[in-house]
Parts: C-alpha cells; sequence; structure tokens
C-alpha cells in the first residue's frame, strides 16, 4: 500500500513534463526559422527582346488604271529594273478606238472654229465642240498612259500575279501582311529592307528612335546586324494597343527577304535598381503576381513586385529597397504579418 503514492507521483511528475514539452514545440511552431539575405542596389544595362518581320523599303503592285488584256511582260520574276523602265504593255484597241474619235472631233472643231471666226455659228455652238475636243484630248492620254505600266522606282520584280494573255481586272489582292492593292507584277525596293515590330504600351516611354538595337534573324541565327530604331509609329493598334516601330537594315547582297522572322533586343541606358535573389521571388496563389517576403522586426511583410532585369542569379525588381532582409529560404512556411526567427 505504500508504493502506491509513490507510483502515483511519479507519473504526475511525467504527465507535467510532457505537457511542458507540447507547449514548447507549441511556441516553436510559431515563429518558423527562415534565411534572409539583403536586396542590393547595382546599376545594370537592361534590354528589350521583341520579334518583327523583313519588309521591302518600297513596294508596289503595278497596274492600271483600267482593264485590259495583258500583252507583254517584259521582266521575269527576280529579275531588277531601274526607275522609268517600261514593265507591262496591254491591248491597245481602246486606245485606237479613242484616237480615232479623237481625229474625228479635232477635224470638227478645226472646222467650227472657221466658221466661229466669220462669225456664221454663235460662240454657244464654238464653245461646245471645243469642250468635246478637250474631253477626248483628256480621255484619249489617260488610255495612252493604262496601255503602257512603268517602274515608279529601282527595285526587284518579286511577283508576277498575271500572265501574258489574261485580262487584267481591278480587284484587292488577297496576300496578308504585304499590299493589298491590285496589280500585274509585284515590285519591291529590297536595298535596304525595314524590320518592323510591335511595342507595347507601358514600352513606348522607353522605345525611342535612336536607341541601338541588335537583330537576328531565324534564317541566319549565327549572324548579328546592328541597328538602331528608325522611327516608332504615334498611335496605337485599338485592337492590340501596341505602336508599330521599324528599324532599317542594309540588303546589299539580298541575304535579307520580305517576310522573315526576325528577333530584336533594344539596349536601354545604364540605370540603378534593386536586385534580389531568384530564390526570394514567390507567386501570389490565384494570380498571375509575383511577391517576396521583407523582414523588418522579426515580422514578414509581404510585397508585390515586378521583374525588371535578370543578371544570374539575381533580379532586378519593383517594390524593393536597398538593405531590406529578405526571405530566401522557409518562405513557404510563413504568412504576411507573421513573426518570424531569422537567420542569416
Amino acid at each position: 500500500m505504500k508504493v502506491k503514492p509513490l507510483i502515483l507521483l511519479t507519473a504526475i511528475a511525467l504527465i507535467s513534463c510532457k505537457g511542458t514539452k507540447n507547449e514548447g514545440e507549441e511556441i516553436l511552431a510559431e515563429f518558423p526559422v527562415v534565411k534572409v539575405a539583403k536586396a542590393t542596389e547595382m546599376p545594370y544595362s537592361p534590354t528589350l527582346s521583341f520579334t518583327g518581320t523583313v519588309f521591302a523599303n518600297r513596294e508596289s503592285n503595278l497596274g492600271a488604271a483600267m482593264p485590259g488584256k495583258v500583252e507583254k511582260i517584259h521582266f521575269a520574276e527576280g529579275a531588277k529594273v531601274r526607275q522609268g523602265d517600261l514593265i507591262v504593255e496591254l491591248a491597245d484597241e481602246m486606245l485606237t478606238q479613242a484616237e480615232v474619235e479623237n481625229q474625228a472631233l479635232r477635224k470638227d472643231y478645226e472646222r467650227v472654229k472657221r466658221l466661229r471666226a466669220q462669225e456664221s455659228i454663235s460662240q454657244m455652238e464654238y464653245d461646245h465642240i471645243k469642250a468635246k475636243l478637250e474631253a477626248s484630248d483628256a480621255k484619249t492620254e489617260m488610255i495612252r498612259k493604262n496601255t503602257r505600266v512603268y517602274a515608279p522606282f529601282s527595285g526587284t520584280i518579286v511577283e508576277r500575279m498575271m500572265e501574258e494573255g489574261e485580262i487584267y481586272f481591278i480587284n484587292p489582292g488577297l496576300d496578308p501582311g504585304y499590299s493589298m492593292r491590285s496589280g500585274i507584277v509585284r515590285l519591291m525596293q529590297l536595298d535596304p529592307v525595314r524590320v518592323k515590330f510591335d511595342v507595347n504600351e507601358k514600352d513606348l516611354s522607353t522605345i525611342k528612335p535612336g536607341l541601338a538595337a541588335e537583330i537576328t534573324i531565324d534564317a541566319q541565327p549565327n549572324k548579328r546586324f546592328n541597328a538602331k530604331i528608325n522611327s516608332v509609329k504615334p498611335m496605337l493598334s485599338t485592337l492590340t494597343r501596341t505602336a508599330s516601330a521599324e528599324i532599317v537594315l542594309s540588303n546589299a547582297v539580298g541575304e535579307l527577304k520580305p517576310g522573315m522572322f526576325a528577333r530584336i533586343n533594344i539596349s536601354l541606358p545604364e540605370q540603378q535598381s534593386v536586385f534580389v535573389p531568384l530564390s526570394s521571388i514567390g507567386q501570389l496563389p490565384g494570380t498571375g503576381e509575383e511577391c517576396i517576403y521583407v523582414i523588418e522586426n522579426d515580422v514578414a511583410q509581404r510585397i508585390v513586385i515586378s521583374r525588371l532585369h535578370t543578371m544570374g542569379d539575381m533580379v532586378a525588381v519593383t517594390g524593393a529597397k536597398p538593405n531590406q532582409l529578405i526571405v530566401v529560404e522557409g518562405k513557404a512556411k510563413i504568412k504576411d504579418g507573421q513573426k518570424v526567427e531569422v537567420r542569416n
């Protein structure tokens, strides 16, 4: 009977110690252990990357203002032409008819002119035949111009959209990305060429004419073309909220072809920014936003950030300040406003 009190006291002591250990574990659980690093302000030269397309410097679908039969196309596809060269001849039946009518009206006019000098006819009759002759002169000249198609600038015949013997009609072209005008042949000026790309609304404040750019073409991945931004269109698309920009590249040997895919890297002026370790960046659940945890007075504060530039394992971000303690390990265990135990 004397043994029982001793056993009871021992059991109570064990239970008491066990309870103390659990309370200690609960206290430790309230303060997750995290490792931190300091945010650092450093200079860097940011770059912006875009994708674009190569276009001809000038482009024109050559045709006439009136329909007609294509009699002769003087150049094959790929041929180089000079400004003023005769490219296409159309049938001249309408011209012949117009010239016959014009000659008849000119004879009438000369006769009426003599009669008017003798005051044998009224001024109104004379003015009427004179107006008809002037209209016939204009019509004949218009038809004459539209039976011959000349090169408006020097370039290359890149496509024959019609062949000899076909009837040319004025119909809109259906080739997306190029000139949508109707024509018989397509003429392009291929030296230089233009690389066009779209700039997002948020980048318009930094993309300016004169900035240096490096261009690579997928067809020639090992070659780099260096140039400067030539222009940025002063308006945005209402559908994409982007503005078109372009770069002019020399193409003396013809290695750049219209339609080629281009990658453009724009170098921006050097600037200062706050860098944080890549490992400190996490994503807010259910959103596309990224965040970091900053420790102040052993309390974690969540800050939404945006990436600006990456250098190795460091990332320039918005929202962080120099020398702030940033959580690099243990961020998955903490919440905004939670007290933590910091280990450097």
